[in-house]
């Protein structure tokens, strides 16, 4: 009788472990999900809120080998950075005929974002997406006797930004700001025209100076070789600081933030006694000032 007893009482037990457990599901509903597309030729980010959890995000930023990036934000407590959660393409049900997939499985970060991937991880969600199966991640909230988790990405409303969002990418200039602070254009002898590299790099600068925030000045300083008179060479270092600002102004850059000196042949950088030296001292320098 004893034992009977006894496994009466664990079978109760059991059975309120059990039951104390449920399955909270995170999701935005057909008629609440929402998609932005927010970019520039520096950024392009799409977002996508989840209702009661956070933000998922894709975002890409300028320069060359920079990751796509994903990030899943959320509002809720912190988790054990132990933890890992499975990830599915769950198809919806309104396409029959369409198959979920398992994706794997990816850590959970106990930070501001609980999930974080990059490059080809980040495109498999975007590709799940795009053909409209719901990316979704399967977590215990604290431990495996308490609450599974599931947060999706929803397809809907997903491919008319996306295709913005492809083309922000695509549109993405290929320098970071570091490497356009400071920059030193060379001339030909006795020349102001700008080779095509120099206008790519320059076009590059002029997004920097309009999209970012922190650029606020850009100095100009032309430079000749001592061939010719002083009159005449301060005339040419101002053509030079001309065409190099004509191409910024072209993209759209406002006459007010540029601060020019054409310095002519006063500020060598290597000596005129040889060619080498005076190719060097025919130059533009570019540098940008940041807040």
């Amino acid at each position: 009788m004893r034992t009977t007893s006894s496994l009466f009482i664990v079978s109760l037990l059991l059975t309120s472990l059990t039951c104390s457990a449920a399955f909270k599901s995170y999701e935005a509903a057909v008629d609440e999900s929402v998609w932005q597309f927010n970019g520039n030729p520096l950024n392009c980010a799409l977002i996508h809120k989840i209702p009661y959890f956070g933000d998922a995000k894709f975002e890409k930023s300028a320069g060359k080998g920079q990751n796509l990036d994903f990030k899943l934000a959320y509002k809720r407590h912190k988790v054990n950075n132990t933890q890992t959660a499975t990830v599915r393409a769950i198809a919806p049900a309104w396409q029959p005929l369409q198959s979920s997939r398992l994706l794997g499985q990816t850590p959970l970060l106990s930070g501001q974002h609980l999930i974080s991937s990059k490059n080809t991880a980040s495109w498999k969600l975007l590709n799940e997406l795009e053909v409209g199966r719901f990316p979704t991640f399967s977590y215990q909230e604290f431990n495996d006797l308490e609450d599974q988790v599931s947060v999706a990405l929803s397809s809907v409303g997903f491919r008319l930004e996306y295709d913005k969002f492809l083309d922000c990418l695509v549109s993405l200039v290929p320098y970071k700001l570091d490497e356009l602070t400071k920059m030193t254009i060379y001339f030909g002898f006795d020349r102001a025209n700008l080779k095509a590299p120099d206008s790519t790099k320059l076009e590059a600068l002029a997004a920097y100076i309009k999209y970012d925030p922190s650029v606020e000045v850009v100095f100009i300083h032309g430079h000749t070789d001592n061939k010719g008179s002083r009159y005449y060479n301060e005339k040419l270092a101002n053509r030079r600081i001309q065409s190099v600002k004509k191409t910024l102004t072209l993209e759209g850059v406002e006459d007010n933030r540029f601060q020019i000196t054409a310095f002519g042949e006063k500020k060598p950088i290597a000596s005129n006694r040889t060619a080498q030296g005076r190719a060097k001292n025919r130059r533009v320098y570019i540098r940008i000032a940041q807040k």
